[in-house]
């Protein structure tokens, strides 16, 4: 997403980028649902693209469910639910065929008289003045340039799911079909909200479902749950088909215990949830010679601030004027630093409740003050970021 996003702004101001994807066709609905940000449609806007009409689900706010389906919080907040295949399709449609290459996993980069060489696993080598780093938390691009750089597991992972709205009880969605609906448990929340169904549709009765479940987890246990029944480990994750049955079948019995009716009716509806593991990271240096780091790549934040898209798409718009001026850069480096550093905080007190135990006091009280309904329902992938990043970010010197 923010090579697309980096792309299409560079390509508006006359550079001729082209996009370079590990994967060998096209990607599809990964990554699941997304809150948009102004800053999503702000980047849109700059390239001169027109937004669709409709660009996700209309969320009037959000609800609170207590363990025995009882309200006991509601917050007006209007924004709109999409989904990471939406917006990539809507965004891979900016760019031609011929700038877009699959099937190019990069493994090395090699200094060149023009500026930099990418050289790619098929045995293909590209050469550019540029080469920009927007391939994800696990970023090849980052492990070349700034190795010293983790992703680190945060002790906790999510189950998730994503499916046709018509499997859920009528009445049942009738409770969570225009908000954010939140149930807590211990250990982590649940979350879900509707967002755009097959062929990006939006109109009731065609949309999907997406929801998370926040579990704590050990580097060990988590392990286990990304091993498959012959014994093979997925690192970067596990095939939803391969997840082992009695993880599942335990997760839903769990749910029956600890989460609101309504939460397990929508759980019991879902035919095949998948998992995935929370990770965060923040670089020191964004600007490496001719490479630079954006997105994830560059800083991953814990998935509560709903924030993922939104910032690569800030990163790539700041970037895109600046790219190539000394001066400029210098300054697009700090102050995305900086930014970057303020998401990355604040994703961290958000999930404080989550994974291991607290270790003193003062995090025990963070971690009680972010389980409060109305923190979680105020802060969680909030419509405007802007209040709860100024906590955290230094100010400009």
């Amino acid at each position: 997403m923010a090579g697309l996003f980096a792309a299409i702004l560079l390509r508006s101001r006359g550079w001729d980028a082209h996009v370079y994807e590990r994967a060998g066709e096209a990607l599809a609905n990964r990554g699941a649902g997304i809150a948009t940000h102004n800053a999503l449609y702000d980047a849109v806007r700059s390239a001169g693209i027109e937004l669709r009409d409709e660009m996700g689900v209309a969320s009037r706010g959000r609800v609170v469910f207590d363990a025995s389906g009882a309200v006991i919080g509601k917050l007006d907040m209007p924004q709109i639910m999409t989904s990471w295949g939406l917006i990539y399709r809507f965004l891979r449609a900016q760019i031609p065929d011929a700038q877009y290459h699959h099937g190019h996993a990069l493994v090395g980069l090699e200094p060149s008289s023009k500026g930099i060489r990418a050289v790619f696993d098929n045995g293909t080598r590209a050469v550019g003045d540029w080469l920009i780093g927007a391939d994800g938390s696990r970023s090849t691009v980052r492990r070349l340039v700034a190795p010293e750089v983790g992703c680190d597991y945060c002790g906790y992972f999510v189950w998730r799911g994503l499916f046709d709205e018509d499997r859920i009880d009528p009445p049942v969605l009738a409770q969570v079909a225009d908000r954010l609906a939140l149930n807590m448990a211990p250990g982590g929340h649940w979350l879900g909200y509707l967002v755009a169904g097959p062929e990006d549709v939006v109109e009731p009765g065609q949309r999907w479902y997406n929801w998370g479940w926040y579990r704590t987890a050990g580097p060990d246990r988590y392990r286990e749950h990304l091993t498959d029944a012959g014994g093979t480990f997925h690192e970067n994750g596990i095939p939803h088909d391969l997840i082992r049955r009695h993880f599942v079948d335990a997760m839903r019995e769990e749910a029956r215990r600890s989460l609101a009716p309504q939460i397990q009716s929508i759980i019991g509806a879902t035919p095949q949830p998948f998992l995935q593991g929370i990770y965060d990271l923040g670089c020191e240096r964004l600007v490496h010679d001719g490479v630079v780091l954006i997105g994830d790549a560059a800083f991953t934040a814990r998935p509560h601030v709903g924030m993922g898209v939104s910032k690569a798409a800030e990163d790539a718009a700041a970037l895109a004027p600046a790219l190539g001026d000394q001066g400029r850069m210098a300054r697009w480096e700090r102050e995305r630093i900086r930014y970057g550093r303020a998401v990355l905080e604040w994703s961290r007190d958000l999930g404080s409740y989550c994974g291991p135990d607290p270790r003193d006091e003062a995090a025990r009280a963070k971690a009680r003050r972010h389980q409060r309904p109305e923190v979680l329902m105020a802060e969680t992938a909030a419509s405007d970021p802007s209040p709860y990043l100024a906590r955290y970010r230094p100010r400009t010197v």
